[in-house]
């Protein structure tokens, strides 16, 4: 925007906010330019909006103006989902933060976008319930984000992902009409199902400012297995033998040795740091169920590879398994090098076996430090590309792991992003990914609700 035009908008936000809700100090502009991904754009102004009515009034007025508008929750994003990469105004949505209603007869809450997931976690275990889907970012992500993300978490192997957990949406629509999509109850065949089409739109389509979400009762008990594995390969196909077995786990993890190097140098959480561990949860409705079927458990992760298998329900080492896994990417920084890119693939689950042992091929071909961890009990895993990004040389060989990692993954049937979604850094993998009749159905739905494409400009297709 040119300065007066700039000008202009902001007077008329600040009309809409109140002037403590404008940032147009180019200092805390800065802290808006970027997510937690590798890319970065500077705003031209931040707008807080506190209710409803308000996010209205700014996209009546952004649309009016024809000025970009990008959501923002808490900037976690590793895929470039909340980058303003076409300057314009940031919504930062997090002065929106009130938990309406918690009702669990019905099993069900109400929260505004701007709820921290870990706030919201918090406040449900009062009832003695919790909502599944489990971000490792929960400290810091909000609600709406992981919704236009349909983010998914350590969870998602029993539980699935933000989508399956989202009963209804208020949205603001690119015009300012407000519309409740969804339902309360806990199932509808009623039309088209509009909520989910907000689930993953990532900021596109619209401003998420209330969603109704499913809840479920906690687990009575639980217990957490390690099988430690001398082979990558081993850990990933035993995977698929766990299921198999007739075990559906509430969590299954896998941290390799670069990863357990990293965290026990900053956690000395005291990993086996052996080529590959597998972490995985047991649930119960009594405090018995998941004790009995542990030592089944360890003898099916031996019998498919695990040179050592234990289990523990003692909540300190529970915790510490936890953490293994939660707190492996920031780990990935004590390995010397200032950069980490974040890869987000998910393969059918008989294909992890081979997906691992060519992700580790790509990597070791370019001489990248990489470490893996992942969820990958539903067959999505995080190769962790650690490099420096002040280096060119280093930064094309990593953009070579990439084009090879992404592709390798819809080579195998599988998909760019299982959790992380598209944002900037997937829109050329996502073009492949995609048929050109699917790509221009989205782009057809786009303009039904965004005709004058001011939302999130640069997410998805790029451009």
């Amino acid at each position: 925007m040119n300065t007066e035009k700039l000008n202009q908008v902001v007077e008329e936000l600040k009309a809409i906010v109140g002037e403590e809700n404008v940032i147009t100090d180019p200092a805390l502009l800065y802290c808006y330019s970027a997510d937690a991904s590798i890319n970065q754009h500077m705003p031209d102004v931040v707008v807080r909006p506190g209710k409803t009515e308000e996010v209205s009034e700014v996209l009546k007025l952004a649309n009016r103006e024809r000025i970009p508008v990008h959501p923002r929750g808490g900037g976690t994003s590793l895929s470039g989902s909340v980058v303003p990469y076409g300057g314009g105004i940031v919504v930062d949505m997090t002065r929106m933060n009130k938990i309406i209603d918690i009702r669990p007869a019905d099993l069900w809450c109400i929260v505004e976008a701007g709820v921290i997931h870990a706030d919201l976690e918090r406040e449900l275990a009062k009832y003695g319930l919790f909502y599944p889907p489990d971000p490792a970012s929960s400290e810091s992500a909000t609600i709406g984000g992981t919704i236009a993300t349909n983010a998914g978490g350590l969870r998602g192997v029993k539980y699935g992902t933000t989508r399956d957990w989202v009963l209804g949406l208020e949205v603001v629509l690119p015009t300012g009409d407000v519309i409740n999509v969804g339902t309360k109850t806990l199932k509808t065949s009623s039309g088209y199902q509009l909520c989910r089409l907000f689930v993953g739109s990532e900021g596109t389509l619209g401003i998420i400012t209330k969603a109704v979400l499913k809840l479920l009762p906690m687990p009575k008990a639980r217990v957490r297995v390690m099988g430690v594995f001398d082979s990558v390969v081993d850990a990933a196909r035993a995977v698929s033998q766990i299921f198999m077995a007739g075990i559906t786990p509430g969590l299954l993890e896998f941290v390799d040795k670069n990863a357990q190097k990293a965290i026990n140098s900053w956690l000395n959480l005291g990993l086996p740091e052996t080529e590959a561990i597998l972490i995985i949860d047991l649930e119960g409705s009594t405090e018995e169920e998941p004790l009995k079927l542990a030592p089944y458990l360890e003898r099916v992760l031996k019998e498919n590879g695990a040179i050592e298998a234990r289990y523990t329900s003692d909540p300190e080492e529970m915790n510490k398994l936890y953490l293994a896994r939660a707190k492996a990417y920031p780990a990935m920084f004590r390995l010397g090098k200032p950069t980490v890119l974040v890869e987000d693939i998910t393969v059918p689950v008989e294909k992890l076996p081979e997906a691992v042992k060519k992700v580790y091929e790509i990597t070791e071909k370019h001489g990248i430090l990489m470490g893996i961890i992942g969820h990958i009990g539903d067959g999505n895993f995080h190769p962790l590309l650690v490099y420096d990004e002040r280096d060119p040389e280093e930064v094309e060989r990593v953009m070579k792991c990439h084009d090879e990692i992404n592709e390798l993954a819809i080579k195998l049937g599988g998909t760019v992003t299982g959790e992380h979604a598209v944002g900037k850094v997937k829109a050329k993998y996502f073009l492949k990914e995609h048929s050109p009749a699917e790509i221009e159905l989205m782009r057809g739905i786009k303009r039904v609700f965004d005709p004058n494409g001011i939302m999130n400009p640069g997410i998805l297709w790029g451009e």
